[in-house]
């Protein structure tokens, strides 16, 4: 991410607030920052004055509508100006609520609408074939891998697909935070915000037997310290990061010849599909899920009806039945 001392002075009052106030991560503050950084540069292009505090009140919902076309005409994604324009809302309201500006021009231009995009998630066959494939060799060039490594990574795919998590929420567990008797797991998510995780049987025999193999040969592990650790790393940094998960999904979806889409991801994407295609409704989904507003777990049922649609096509007599002549 950009240093504090690379941010303008205009944007850093926001960026400090969006990272302690609201705990978002280094990623979401650098999405931020490029968006504003983004619009600054549109407006030195568009009025041939740099945006400062003193021009703020001058902007106009005709200038955030010459800014979208700017951008569409650059060929940016929908997706991509939703994103844009929602940072600078965003940014807008902090500076309404310091008494900066009165208005927020951005609130008044609609950002463009985009196709709705549907994760990509396993079947039940993909995900199983995942679950129960032997390991690849690690980073150890194709030499046996310790025992508790071994276990450590069935645990981490069985508990990303039994609990529907971020990889990141994974890689941040620490053994404090599992409760295997009872079958949970506190998790830190998105925004600093806490919920508990149900665990599975299968995850819960998966963890357990890491953590034994683990204690055997790695023993005096303190409960605070990283549930998941990597190999040959320091005492001050043993914690697993999400690139190491993602280069065994990814290894794993080659070695089975899986979808190049299918990503650590998609387990949590299987998760939440597989449990609304078993009858689980939308509400017990967003909670498993962490989701702070329940239009993000809609996808999912916009997902289940498109999988009803391709299976209805394929099944029905009057669907597949042949043209006459």
């Amino acid at each position: 991410m950009t240093t504090s001392t690379e941010i303008d002075p205009l944007f850093a009052p926001f960026f400090r607030y969006l990272a302690t106030e609201r705990r978002y991560s280094r990623h979401t503050v650098a999405a931020y920052l490029s968006d504003l950084t983004r619009f600054a540069a549109f407006w030195l292009a568009w009025k041939k004055t740099p945006l400062t505090e003193a021009s703020l009140p001058d902007i106009r919902p005709a200038d955030m509508r010459a800014f979208l076309g700017r951008e569409l005409r650059e060929g940016m994604a929908k997706t991509t100006l939703q994103r844009r324009m929602a940072s600078v809302r965003s940014w807008f309201r902090f500076l309404e609520r310091r008494g900066v500006v009165t208005t927020n021009p951005a609130a008044l231009v609609a950002s463009p609408k985009a196709g709705l995009r549907l994760p990509r998630a396993p079947s039940q066959e993909e995900t199983l074939r995942i679950l129960d494939a032997p390991l690849p060799p690690g980073p150890t060039n194709g030499r046996q891998l310790p025992d508790w490594q071994e276990a450590r990574d069935v645990a981490i795919l069985e508990l990303l697909y039994g609990s529907g998590l971020r990889v990141g929420e994974a890689c941040g567990l620490n053994r404090m935070d599992l409760d295997l008797a009872g079958g949970a797991a506190r998790v830190m998510g998105k925004g600093g915000k806490e919920r508990i995780a149900l665990l599975t049987e299968p995850t819960v025999e998966a963890l357990e037997h890491y953590l034994r193999l683990l204690d055997r040969n790695l023993p005096g592990q303190p409960a605070t310290s990283p549930l998941f650790i990597g190999v040959n790393r320091t005492a001050g940094d043993r914690r697993l990061n999400p690139r190491q998960i993602q280069r065994l999904v990814q290894d794993l979806r080659r070695q089975l010849g899986l979808p190049e889409k299918i990503t650590p991801h998609s387990l949590r994407h299987a998760f939440a599909t597989h449990l609304l295609q078993a009858g689980a409704d939308l509400r017990s989904i967003q909670e498993l899920l962490g989701h702070a507003s329940l239009s993000t777990t809609q996808r999912y049922a916009h997902l289940d009806l498109a999988s009803l649609a391709r299976i209805h096509r394929e099944a029905h007599p009057h669907a597949r039945r042949e043209a006459p002549t």
